[in-house]
């Protein structure tokens, strides 16, 4: 896909030019047959300029019905209403070129020779070039649009979503593959460096999906970045109940802070499991009936089936072993 005007001039001379090695038009060489020639040629410029830039119109999915989850992603980069803006304005383009192409068609009629006709066809490039350049921003943007839509992560909206929560090394990416039973599918978010893990389970025939949003929602709200925050909005709408993660060997009253502040953000259940019951089972268990939590070992599966069933229940889909 080109959205760089460069690439995109250059893709459609050559597929012209190509195009008119194919073009036999009967009768001696004279200049109305050069002035049909160059009609030809001109049409063909401006069908394949217009098949371009529509092509980058349509490859965007209906921006209305993102997933509010992928829609924050993309708002991180850019507004989705200036988005739809400069794609408008790329749409609108066509018309401005057929208006340029209308203008060489009527100059070829006129032409008295070939070199009149090549004078014709440079300024009608000259001047097409013109208006691509002077958008060039807009495509650089777009692109960098598209790129980031392509980079989004494979959310599934039929399966109801678990948001793992907690500080980092708590065990968060552990206990997505004791749930999940196997390696989770890793994407990057558009925006940022870290990365978002993806996890799927059964139970009963139906499937559920566990996310593990690594830096999100560690930090405080005052020292989160603009886009950080809107992927907590969009987790606000994707989470049909979220698993806060304690570490019974990390600062406590940090983590007691950060589970208040999850509670806030996300309108969600909210459950509450302590980890490395086979790291520190004592604090462990004393913190968990603190708490009133679930102790846990995300490292030997310790707890997590009993996990399971509390995440089910909350969901409405527990039926059992």
């Amino acid at each position: 896909m080109a959205f760089d005007i460069d690439t995109l001039y250059g893709k459609v001379i050559r597929r012209v030019n190509k195009y008119m090695g194919t073009v036999k038009l009967p009768g001696p060489s004279n200049i109305e047959k050069l002035r049909k020639l160059e009609h030809i040629r001109i049409k063909q410029y401006d069908k394949a300029f217009a098949q371009e830039l529509n092509s980058i119109v349509r490859r965007f999915p209906d921006l209305e019905s993102l997933h509010p989850f992928h829609r924050a992603m993309l708002e991180a980069h850019m507004p989705i209403d200036s988005l739809k803006r400069k794609l408008g304005q790329i749409s609108a383009l066509t018309r401005v070129l057929a208006a340029i192409r209308d203008d060489a068609l009527f100059q070829i009629t006129q032409a008295k020779s070939r070199g009149q006709l090549l004078r014709i066809r440079r300024a009608y490039l000259g001047r097409v070039w013109d208006v691509l350049e002077k958008n060039r921003g807009v495509f650089r943007e777009v692109g960098k649009m598209y790129r980031a839509l392509r980079r989004l992560p494979k959310i599934r909206r039929d399966e109801q979503t678990i948001v793992l929560a907690g500080f980092p090394n708590v065990g968060k990416s552990t206990l997505l593959r004791a749930l999940t039973g196997s390696e989770p599918e890793i994407a990057p978010y558009p925006f940022t460096t870290k990365e978002i893990r993806i996890g799927h389970f059964e139970h009963h025939f139906k499937r559920f999906q566990v996310i593990d949003t690594p830096g999100l929602l560690d930090r405080p709200v005052e020292e989160m970045k603009p886009e950080e925050k809107k992927a907590i909005a969009a987790l606000r709408e994707l989470a049909d109940v979220v698993v806060f993660i304690f570490d019974p060997l990390q600062d406590l009253q940090e983590q007691r802070d950060l589970l208040t502040k999850v509670r806030d953000l996300i309108r969600a259940p909210v459950l509450v499991v302590v980890n490395k019951l086979d790291a520190a089972p004592q604090a462990a268990r004393q913190l968990a009936d603190e708490l009133g939590a679930l102790p846990i070992s995300a490292l030997t599966g310790e707890g997590v089936e009993r996990l399971r069933a509390e995440i089910l229940k909350t969901l409405g889909w527990y039926h059992g072993e």
